[in-house]
């Protein structure tokens, strides 16, 4: 049996601490990315220039390396980046119970307040964030608009010749350029991406180390799957779907879970939304479905073992040993 290190038990993002620190954090971004944007404007930043900012961007996380998952989710377009990223698995417990509870004021952030609204968050990490994210958003904007600034350099270096209807001297009339307004109307922002569903999981610290274990014992998936990775699993929070060995033991597993409500009744449409889980390409699955992903449906899988109850399931003893020794372990 392999080891695993002590984790945070970790709470659902409809706790309004971890709501109020997004959008608290939201706000300070936007006043801070448009007082940067207004500078960059007026003194017409270069190439050289962005890469500085991508170097404060890798400082900023060289000594805040919690941060380190933050860029990746913001760039995805993600609106609850924060929580989507690993930061609250990567800072303490201490710090994470301050960001659980926090409780944002309800003055709005402007540029007059706030230096002065900054001063008063305390929690960790917070003003690194409203950097880290703002100089992001500027170099996002740069690559965005790169090809179109190029053009735009290329037509002022043109010049039309327009006669002069007095003397006959010939004028030289300078392309116009666009407005800042026209130029900020251009600007291209990432497509959000759909959110991730909730399992809506009621497990414990010890009880999903339980169900690490029992996953690891019958091998359900083609590689090792850290406590951390079920966590986001049945949060909502997985990036990429994990590859299933054994589709059955899956749908049983998770329907053991279900029936001893440890993840919510709708579980199969949240895993079949999400796109969770994705089939092994075995010899004869590459024969079925070619070299393309094939996600695995949940409701197709259950009502197969629904009609045959008989039908083996590997690891099927392990699957309820596990549940049993899960339910010994259920917080009072």
């Amino acid at each position: 049996m392999f080891e695993y290190d002590d984790e945070i038990e970790y709470m659902d993002f409809s706790e309004e601490g971890f709501r109020e620190v997004q959008q608290c954090l939201d706000c300070f971004v936007e006043v801070n990315y448009e007082t940067a944007l207004g500078m960059l404007y007026r003194m017409k930043p270069t190439p050289e220039d962005i890469t500085l900012y991508r170097g404060k961007v890798l400082d900023i996380i060289r000594h805040n390396p919690p941060l380190e998952s933050v860029p990746r989710y913001f760039r995805d377009g993600r609106e609850d980046y924060l929580w989507y990223s690993d930061f609250y698995d990567d800072i303490t417990k201490e710090a994470y119970q301050r960001y659980r509870t926090f409780v944002a004021s309800q003055v709005e952030i402007t540029t007059a307040n706030y230096t002065e609204e900054l001063s008063k968050i305390d929690l960790p990490y917070f003003r690194e964030l409203i950097d880290l994210v703002s100089l992001e958003k500027l170099c996002m904007l740069y690559e965005v608009n790169q090809p179109l600034q190029k053009e735009e350099t290329d037509m002022e270096e043109e010049t039309d010749i327009a006669p002069d209807g007095d003397s006959g001297i010939e004028t030289i009339v300078d392309i116009p350029q666009k407005t800042e307004v026209d130029e900020q109307t251009e600007l291209t922002q990432p497509a959000r991406q759909p959110k991730k569903r909730s399992y809506e999981p009621t497990l414990n610290s010890k009880q999903y180390r339980l169900l690490a274990e029992c996953v690891e014992e019958i091998k359900l998936f083609r590689r090792k799957v850290k406590i951390g990775e079920l966590k986001k699993l049945l949060k909502g929070k997985l990036t990429e779907p994990m590859e299933v060995a054994n589709q059955k033991s899956l749908v049983y597993l998770l329907d053991q879970l279900s029936e001893n409500k440890y993840i919510k009744d709708t579980w199969i449409s949240v895993a079949d939304g999400n796109r969770d889980f994705l089939s092994f390409r075995t010899e004869g699955n590459k024969q079925r479905y070619g070299n393309n992903p094939h996600y695995i449906t949940m409701q197709q899988l259950l009502n197969c073992r629904n009609r045959n109850k008989r039908e083996s399931i590997f690891g099927l003893v392990e699957i309820e040993e596990m549940i049993d020794l899960v339910e010994e372990n259920r917080d009072n």
